[in-house]
């Protein structure tokens, strides 16, 4: 697994059996840049709408990142699209898959996405 510099231009992803939707997956995306983050999720996103049954929103949350010029972009979607079907190359930034994103009993994705970038 590559390191990525929480300071840097970077996308951390991951995903889980949907908790809400049967044969469904949830995606976790946290785009960090300085601008075009909303492009750069709008260009994964594009790829996960390849099948008809479409993409659920679950969330979607932004924040600075602490000691830099850059800001993230957090987002979780619900998609019958497996994980093999993104082609990162498309994106032109460092990808890194984050096994610690992902929805918590305890506590709450939300929070260790903050803790990561805000502190």
């Amino acid at each position: 697994m590559k390191k990525v510099c929480k300071n840097s231009r970077h996308i951390r992803w991951n995903w889980e059996k949907s908790p809400e939707i049967p044969d469904s997956v949830r995606y976790h995306f946290v785009v960090v840049n300085d601008k075009g983050r909303g492009r750069t999720l709008n260009l994964i996103l594009e790829q996960l709408q390849k099948v008809e049954s479409g993409l659920e929103n679950v969330r979607i949350i932004e924040g600075n990142v602490v000691n830099s010029k850059f800001k993230y972009l957090f987002a979780s979607y619900d998609s019958v699209v497996a994980p093999k079907m993104i082609d990162w190359t498309k994106l032109n930034k460092q990808v890194r898959k984050d096994a610690d994103l992902f929805e918590r009993s305890r506590g709450s994705i939300e929070n260790y996405v903050a803790d990561l970038y805000e502190r």
